[in-house]
């Protein structure tokens, strides 16, 4: 169903629960359409927004019930959904620029606000459909101190749904702000997405679930099956995040759209400005356009996720999210391994130093970039603070306090912009490097025998 067929719903909706409470949570949950998605499509289509037709056609049915004379000024303001005369009648003079009673006196002309009727026709072309949700929060690296994709897909979809989250909690509360992996060496020596969420899979429905909402995580499958899966989620007003995929190198993906019958992917995602991992034009709409997206990187492995937002759950206290996030964090610390060829917690910290002091390169540019990449795991650090606090944990808000100081150092010794790249030509040179990142191995190794 395309999105103009959405708001022609919306409309009979309205028409037939004119004389009723109506919100724009009730039209849109009567449509299958998420709220704030479903009122910025309205007012572009219609050119008014959803209060203001409302209002107006409320209004335009009263001057009907005025000059009929069967019922008192009073009556028609409560049939129409006013508390009170006084409110009605300050609506009614901001349109008609008169009072219902001196309206009910005179032969005053007045406009009547119709229903509104879309007729809407494509000719020509191939049959392709094209939906997408508009507006979403953009997903990109422009916040320095925020760059955890999955993190932003999860606010970006999220506050899509009229939900006001923000990153830090979302950061801290999904158990990313504790969270460390390193590749093994016999999986992958330099694997510059140490960083992405796949490596520590039980955070994806816990985060979610912590927020109050339940999904589906679907492993990549049958290229109709995952494309139906995208499509029928769109057409609801709801947003997709793909991990894995669906743009090269890329964590996770917001997606908010299709175009060409689903084989055309449109969203968001940092590298959808690289040239390198996505070379395909943007589309109209500001979201990057992805063809052939089951196939290249979502293709690799079993890797590829589709996490499909089901609906809302049972959002959990404050103190009941902080107990199973603290359960979870001590898993993300302890357990050695939770996805093939990757070490995770604290084995991580002392794998990521092991490489820098042992391994054997050629060229720097491979080094430098994993450390870059790895330090969005340690960026993170910083928002485990204020959550630990906000949940009387200062004992433990005491040791983050340290990580985050030395998290910062980390950038300090190997800035972040390829600048200095004659510091991984001596592996003396990595050494500070390599003392901190054991630091704050043993800081959260002392923090988890707390928890």
């Amino acid at each position: 169903m395309t999105w103009v067929e959405k708001i022609k719903q919306a409309i009979e909706y309205i028409e037939a629960n004119l004389l009723d409470e109506i919100t724009i949570e009730s039209v849109g949950k009567a449509i299958n359409y998420a709220p704030s998605s479903f009122q910025n499509l309205f007012s572009a289509i219609t050119g008014y927004s959803v209060g203001e037709y409302i209002r107006f056609r409320r209004l335009t049915c009263a001057i009907d019930d005025i000059l009929e004379g069967n019922l008192s000024i009073t009556d028609i303001a409560f049939k129409y959904g006013y508390e009170n005369l006084e409110s009605f009648s300050r609506a009614f003079k901001r349109l008609y620029n008169c009072s219902p009673s001196n309206f009910k006196k005179g032969s005053l002309n007045h406009l009547k606000f119709n229903p509104i009727v879309i007729n809407f026709e494509v000719r020509g072309g191939f049959s392709m459909s094209k939906n997408y949700i508009p507006d979403l929060l953009k997903v990109d690296w422009s916040d320095t101190q925020r760059q955890n994709e999955f993190v932003n897909s999860v606010v970006s979809v999220l506050r899509s749904l009229g939900e006001n989250v923000d990153y830090d909690y979302v950061c801290a509360v999904s158990g990313s702000a504790f969270r460390t992996s390193f590749s093994m060496p016999s999986i992958c020596e330099w694997n510059h997405g140490n960083y992405h969420v796949i490596h520590t899979p039980i955070i994806i429905e816990h985060t979610f679930n912590m927020l109050g909402y339940k999904v589906a995580h679907h492993l990549k499958g049958d290229y109709e099956a995952d494309k139906k899966l995208i499509m029928d989620s769109i057409d609801k007003g709801v947003p997709v995040i793909t991990l894995e995929g669906v743009i090269n190198c890329s964590d996770s993906c917001v997606i908010s759209g299709y175009d060409n019958d689903g084989d055309v992917l449109l969203g968001y995602n940092p590298f959808m400005y690289v040239n390198e991992d996505h070379d395909e034009a943007n589309d109209d709409t500001g979201y990057f356009r992805k063809s052939n997206w089951h196939s290249d990187f979502f293709d690799q492995g079993s890797k590829g996720r589709i996490i499909v937002i089901e609906g809302k759950c049972e959002k959990p206290s404050k103190e009941e999210a902080f107990t199973k996030t603290l359960n979870l964090i001590k898993h993300l610390i302890s357990d050695e391994n939770m996805a093939t060829g990757q070490y995770n917690g604290l084995a991580a910290h002392k794998a990521f130093a092991n490489a820098l002091l042992t391994y054997n390169w050629e060229d720097n540019f491979e080094p430098y970039l994993n450390v870059m990449c790895n330090y969005k795991q340690y960026l993170d650090r910083q928002y485990a603070i204020k959550f630990l606090y906000d949940n009387d944990r200062e004992d433990l808000v005491k040791y983050y306090e340290k990580i985050a100081a030395l998290s910062i150092q980390l950038a300090q010794l190997i800035p972040q912009d390829f600048s200095a790249f004659d510091l991984f030509s001596n592996k003396e040179n990595l050494k500070p490097y390599c003392d901190i990142l054991l630091q704050i191995s043993e800081l959260e190794k002392q923090a988890v025998e707390l928890m």
